[in-house]
């Protein structure tokens, strides 16, 4: 018993000395941390416009930021702060800033927002940003941002993942796809409604990532964009306005398990599963089942589906309007295409609300053609329609695309709007849309309220 208890009394000894310096340099390091990039942290009140419910509306969100320039530059997300029409910010000190919306890219899920400074008179602390391809899994980290409205909070875990990647057909809370173009760094440290655009800091002080989801099917795990394709999109946004991709039009998928079939080494190639009509794949006489070995004889490979988003990107980053010298493997042979890269384009169209006729649309661009399978950019998306409305009994659906009023065309956004605008100021009583529905033609009957049209105008 004497043994037993003197064994005991040594391995508490040795764990306490083992670990005696490590919970307070843990603990000294997160507070570090904690200071230099709370004073950059910025608590952001937007107010966005929707359509998505059939009728313009005015939302009041709830999100956060980081101030990474000391003229007031602020990264946050796209789905917060992507189409503010006014923004209010509270900084570290309380202070309330308005800000004005720089640019933003729904496909990285950033914006960058700017702080108006005029009146402001303390001086502002940028945060450092890191380098997010050293960080490693079981790495501590801190996510800041202000949960559920929570301003200034911190929550501390560690990296599960660093390159979590999704399907192409995520969608961000605004409605956009998103995450094309990169894989995502998964974390247990808590993000929750709120912390969307805040920062994701090492024990260094320095931001790894921008905190952008979390998860409604489990615990303890949450989402960030990586800061260096943070970096590069916020460059880009701030010298330009806007990020600028080259397009091809290629769909790939991993080629795990297909190797034996299309005859492939394990790591090598890249399988085109589709390719987008009038593309410059297209044109250039690529197909699906081609497998793409290098691209300016650089060596690529996908066989899993977390390298897809890098390939996407290889792409893209190449000056619009550049030839690419791809090698494909094409059946047993391997043949050499050259593809003229083209400009992605505005990934969103301009809204409009059809108040009269109790529904919305946008024009439609390339990439939202390319993203809801429609076979042109002709006529007119529907983004929305009110439940209670002429549109709605009708049998107005969204996703439809108003290829005619009244039987004359309407191909482009302002065509829809001069005929919208000459209808609704005769009040007809009756309108006739031509719409396009999952390859097939529609007619659908509005019967206007001309009653409740007046009182709106009104």
């Amino acid at each position: 018993m004497i043994k037993a208890a003197v064994i005991s009394v040594t391995i508490a000894l040795l764990y306490t000395t083992a670990f005696a310096g490590v919970a307070p340099s843990l603990q000294t390091d997160i507070f570090t941390a904690r200071d230099r990039v709370l004073p950059a942290l910025v608590h952001i009140q937007p107010v966005i416009t929707d359509f998505r419910t059939g009728k313009m509306m005015k939302l009041s969100m709830i999100g956060s930021g980081v101030i990474f320039h000391p003229d007031g530059y602020v990264v946050t997300n796209y789905h917060v702060a992507g189409k503010a029409e006014r923004i209010i910010c509270t900084l570290f000190d309380n202070e309330q800033v308005r800000a004005e919306l720089v640019g933003g890219d729904p496909m990285t899920d950033i914006a960058i927002i700017k702080l108006d400074l005029s009146e402001y008179r303390d001086s502002l602390t940028a945060a450092e940003f890191g380098d997010s391809d050293s960080i490693q899994v079981g790495q501590y980290v801190l996510a800041m941002g202000s949960p559920l409205a929570l301003a200034r909070s911190v929550s501390c875990g560690v990296i599960s993942t660093v390159n979590r990647y999704f399907s192409a057909e995520t969608r961000l809370p605004s409605g956009e796809k998103t995450g094309r173009y990169n894989t995502w760094i998964q974390t247990d440290a808590a993000i929750n409604p709120g912390n969307s655009g805040g920062p994701l800091v090492d024990l260094n002080g320095k931001v790894v990532g921008v905190n952008s989801r979390a998860t409604v099917f489990a615990d303890n795990i949450s989402f960030a964009i990586p800061i260096n394709i943070v970096m590069q999109v916020s460059s880009e946004i701030i010298n330009s306005g806007k990020v600028t991709r080259s397009w091809i039009g290629i769909q790939c998928q991993e080629l795990q398990n297909l190797e034996g079939w299309f005859g492939t080494d394990r790591d090598e190639g890249v399988l085109i599963a589709s390719i987008d009509a009038q593309s410059p794949a297209e044109e250039a006489g690529l197909q699906a089942g081609d497998i793409i070995l290098r691209v300016n004889n650089r060596p690529v490979s996908a066989r899993f589906a977390e390298q897809l988003p890098a390939f996407y990107k290889l792409i893209a980053d190449y000056p619009v309007g550049s030839k690419i010298d791809l090698t494909v493997l094409r059946g047993d042979r391997q043949i050499y295409v050259d593809v003229i890269t083209h400009e992605l384009g505005e990934i969103l169209g301009r809204d409009f609300e059809c108040k009269d006729w109790g529904f919305t649309v946008k024009a439609i661009t390339k990439q939202m053609a390319v993203n809801n399978q429609l076979e042109d950019t002709l006529g007119i998306f529907v983004s929305g329609v009110k439940r209670i409305s002429g549109a709605f009994e009708g049998g107005l659906r969204r996703g439809d695309v108003v290829r005619e009023i009244n039987e004359i065309p309407t191909p482009r956004f302002q065509d829809f709007y001069d005929r919208y605008s000459e209808l609704t100021s005769a009040m007809d009583e009756k309108v006739l849309l031509t719409v396009r529905r999952s390859g097939n033609t529609r007619y659908i009957l509005i019967k206007v309220d001309i009653t409740e049209a007046t009182d709106t105008e009104k």
